[in-house]
């Protein structure tokens, strides 16, 4: 079954709660019941502040621990409001809109909650790209004075790679590089 919200209604309505946001990441970490992240036992008991307590090792854990949401002093339900924000619009979040939206009291607030959430959407372990791949490299960041021509000056160089399905453009990864050179645009393309 389904539990991903499809709307902001229906995310306001699955998660009012603290109790009902914790209880949607205790389904996601442990589909099966609790197991310890220390030993292989299952069952716990609840001790204080959210902690479960393994019944085998007594090992103490949460069911934020080691999630983006550890030792956060904001409430779960902002946080699930904020992944929403972010999944769901089709032309990307801004700090700014994330912050209005929100109501966080400092744009540095939204914008480290806006980095967290990217970072934690990306799979490590992605699909390298396949069939037909275009690299190209570029300059990232504003007009520099006294900079002529392809002079990196304090600009990043960003190699570009882009997968090639028929007609449209696929998937794309980008990294920044140390410089242009053949060798640096092959390397970066074989980890594609």
């Amino acid at each position: 079954m389904e539990e991903y919200p499809r709307n902001v209604m229906e995310l306001e309505k699955q998660f009012a709660t603290e109790e009902a946001c914790k209880a949607y990441l205790f389904r996601l970490r442990w589909p099966d019941g609790f197991v310890c992240p220390r030993c292989p036992a299952h069952g716990n008991w609840k001790a204080t502040r959210d902690r479960l307590v393994c019944c085998q090792c007594q090992h103490q854990t949460t069911v934020t621990a080691g999630t983006i949401f550890h030792d956060t002093h904001k409430p779960l339900t902002m946080w699930f409001r904020a992944v929403w924000h972010v999944t769901s619009r089709k032309h990307g979040a801004s700090a700014v809109r994330l912050q209005q939206e929100l109501g966080l009291g400092s744009y540095s607030t939204a914008w480290t909650w806006l980095h967290q959430l990217r970072r934690a959407m990306i799979r490590p372990s992605r699909d390298r790209l396949q069939g037909t791949v275009e690299v190209n490299e570029t300059f990232w960041g504003s007009e520099e004075h006294g900079v002529i021509g392809r002079q990196k000056g304090h600009k990043a160089l960003l190699a570009v790679a882009v997968e090639i399905t028929g007609k449209k453009i696929g998937r794309i990864r980008m990294k920044q590089i140390p410089d242009a050179s053949r060798e640096t645009l092959h390397v970066n393309s074989s980890r594609r």
